[in-house]
């Protein structure tokens, strides 16, 4: 207790416990994204089909769901430390341990269903000890270094090391590098003082209070509805939300097989679609804080979702656009190779350049708009639709894209997109109406 007081009483940048935790959950997050990432593109590049990609990105999803009640009791009920230790020592040791199977498709998807697993427990058990080492007063500035983090990670691992490193370097440098990277986060996580004692040992009592908090858990979802119903605009931000994350889902498992089918080339140039996307994502968090006092929240989304829509379609339009460059050209894309790189890289750009202006006036609209009481089970309430949203469509485009190729399926969602442009323009327009809630 005496370290957690001493912890608190210095400022978040002055504050070694915070130091060690944040620097731990850099190497931790980027970590996992690449760890996504590579196996993303390594059973892309065994199997060569779309359904084992999204089969694997749907497996990540599973331990959200099935284990995440569990695990937040397993943490409130454990030295958080101890979980922080453990959950990124067990990461390592599974990337460490794949490392030496030699890369085998099945167990890509075993160390994918491991470290999403453990990753589960990783989660409240972070976000549980923040308080317990800074000041009420520091929270925010807290919070905003972790959510900072949290998004920047995803650029870092997804967009640049994994994407570099595997076309450089190979999976076995990257894996090692990844393995290592859990090490040191778990390291930095010995730094961090006791946090949450156990009250009780994990056995039949915490499992039968997992089922209790789960039955409550439906109880406090069923409220959250309820208030919504009196607010379509919040309803829709938590639509606008998760259609904009399933859709960096379904675009990262089927990305491999895009560069193979439309590119003609092999599963790790994928660098050449995530990258801009990454950066126009970037762009679009910029853009939003220069324009964000002359243009509504709503009027952001609107204009975002319509553009989003407009590149699923030239996405869509890609392969057919190759296949006849090839007919009347030679079996490959030849001379007009960059001509297709550069226009798929802007239209990526703009993909993430709407990611961001989707996603970020969403959110804001629901912290600013919710009461207090009710903010967190919304919020609980919109990390279960991202789950449940991704579950049907990863299911389908594999064998989709497999069939049919991948235009089908952007073509989908460019209607889904528009179809959510439409079907939330009445409670947009109110909000315009109404002051707008100006950024």
């Amino acid at each position: 207790m005496a370290q957690l007081v001493a912890a608190a009483e210095r400022g978040p940048l002055r504050n070694r416990a915070f130091l060690a935790m944040w620097f731990a959950q850099i190497l931790s997050q980027v970590a996992a994204n690449a760890t996504t990432f590579a196996l993303i593109v390594l059973v892309a590049e065994r199997t060569h089909s779309n359904l084992s990609s999204s089969l694997l990105i749907l497996l990540s999803v599973v331990p959200a769901v099935l284990f995440g009640v569990f695990a937040g009791v397993v943490v409130d009920r454990s030295d958080r430390k101890r979980v922080l230790f453990i959950t990124n020592g067990l990461r390592a040791a599974a990337v460490g341990v794949f490392l030496l199977l030699n890369q085998d498709v099945a167990a890509a998807y075993l160390v994918n269903v491991l470290v999403a697993t453990i990753t589960v427990f990783f989660v409240p058990a972070e976000a549980a000890m923040l308080p317990a080492i800074v000041r009420k007063r520091d929270l925010l500035v807290a919070n905003s270094l972790f959510t900072f983090t949290f998004n920047g990670a995803f650029l870092a691992g997804f967009v640049i090391l994994a994407p570099i490193v595997i076309k450089f370097f190979g999976f076995d440098v990257l894996f090692g590098l990844l393995a290592a990277m859990f090490a040191g986060a778990a390291l930095l996580c010995l730094v961090l003082p006791t946090s949450g004692p156990a009250e009780r040992r994990l056995g039949a009592g915490v499992a039968g209070l997992a089922v209790t908090e789960t039955r409550r858990g439906f109880g406090e979802v069923l409220t959250a509805f309820n208030f919504l119903r009196s607010s379509p605009l919040l309803v829709w931000s938590l639509v606008y939300i998760s259609i904009a994350n399933t859709l960096v889902a379904v675009a990262g498992a089927l990305a491999p097989g895009f560069v193979r089918e439309v590119l003609g080339l092999g599963e790790r140039d994928v660098i050449y679609l995530v990258a801009p996307a990454g950066f126009g994502v970037v762009a679009g968090l910029l853009l939003l804080n220069f324009i964000g006092k002359r243009l509504s929240r709503a009027s952001a989304i609107g204009i975002a979702l319509v553009v989003l829509g407009a590149a699923l379609v030239a996405l869509a339009l890609a392969r057919p656009t190759a296949e006849l460059f090839r007919r009347t050209a030679t079996a490959e894309l030849g001379a007009a190779f960059p001509f297709f790189v550069a226009v798929l890289g802007v239209v990526m750009f703009v993909f993430g350049m709407t990611y961001a202006g989707i996603i970020v006036p969403a959110i804001t609209m629901l912290q600013e708009e919710l009461h207090e009481d009710i903010r967190g089970r919304v919020f609980g309430v919109l990390s279960s639709l991202v789950s449940i949203f991704s579950f049907l469509p990863l299911v389908i485009v594999g064998p989709v894209a497999d069939v049919w190729g991948v235009a089908p399926v952007f073509l989908g969602a460019a209607v889904v997109v528009w179809g959510a442009w439409l079907g939330g323009g009445r409670a947009r327009r109110a909000a315009e109406a109404g002051g707008g809630l100006r950024m």
